[in-house]
């Protein structure tokens, strides 16, 4: 009996085996990665991205030091101090006269600490003038002088030194141009010099010391360092107990220059007296709150 005719069997179908990673550098081929790794196994950046990055990065450290400076400047600006120069120009109106004229005036101990009250010594105020007329403080040609300038106000103090054997009467003279005051402690210097000085400042009387004009023997000025403040500083020495300096006997007192001679100590001493009020004027002046 014949055989059935076999059906035939489909072929087998086999599965393609992966093959190998291609060379690095080597040709793509279907089916393989899209990207080529890095040595350490990461994909590459593209330039846009780092350049990016880069850009960023600067524009943030320009906005942080642009904010540093402006916080820079607010702090600057808080400690900032304007000058009140109207205060200035009006001291002797805007403080009063004790500020002015302190109790001590000379120089300041070593050991001073700042905000301390007043440690000076040297001298101590025994009188105020109540007066500000120029012509009623001022004398000779320094009156005539300030008064060519224009002269708006003086005002007096007497001090009396440590010992107690020298007196001296000292002017705060005011003008309405600081420019004017600036010189004219060099006009007491120079007629300092004469063989009978007029002097500088009337004397003021103070209870306890025979303080006169008559006894007057030396005189002396200094600026106040202080482009607003119209203001120049004139002192008048002289014995506390009366006597006459520049009076010497013969054969002592024979010729001129000896008579001066016998006046120089107190020149020098009228002359410390203004330079140390002038420089506390100066000082005075920057702390100011009017």
């Amino acid at each position: 009996m014949p055989q059935p005719w076999p059906h035939p069997q489909p072929p087998q179908q086999q599965s393609p085996q992966p093959g190998p990673w291609p060379a690095p550098g080597g040709p793509y081929e279907p089916g393989g990665p899209s990207y080529e790794p890095e040595g350490d196994g990461r994909p590459r950046r593209g330039a846009g991205r780092v350049f990016g990055g880069v850009l960023c990065g600067g524009l943030g450290l320009v906005l942080l030091l642009g904010g540093g400076a402006v916080v820079a400047k607010a702090v600057s600006n808080s400690h900032q101090e304007i000058r009140n120069t109207e205060y200035a120009r009006n001291l002797w109106r805007n403080e009063p006269a004790e500020a002015l004229f302190p109790a001590a005036l000379g120089l300041q101990d070593p050991e001073k600490r700042q905000g301390d009250p007043n440690t000076e010594r040297g001298w101590t105020r025994v009188a105020i003038s109540p007066e500000t007329s120029c012509a009623k403080a001022l004398s000779g040609a320094v009156a005539k002088e300030a008064a060519r300038r224009g002269c708006v106000a003086a005002l007096r103090a007497t001090y009396v030194d440590d010992t107690g054997g020298t007196a001296a009467t000292v002017a705060i003279v005011v003008f309405r141009d600081p420019k004017v005051a600036l010189d004219l402690g060099d006009l007491v210097h120079d007629k300092g010099d004469a063989d009978r000085p007029d002097q500088a400042v009337h004397a003021l009387a103070a209870p306890g010391i025979t303080w006169s004009d008559a006894v007057r023997a030396g005189s002396g000025g200094d600026k106040v360092l202080d482009v607003y403040a119209p203001c120049a500083v004139v002192a008048s020495a002289g014995p506390a107990d009366g006597r006459k300096a520049g009076r010497l006997p013969q054969p002592w007192g024979k010729r001129s220059y000896q008579q001066r001679m016998d006046r120089e100590p107190w020149n020098a001493v009228a002359e410390g007296l203004a330079e140390s009020l002038a420089w506390r004027l100066t000082d005075l002046i920057p702390q100011g709150k009017a």
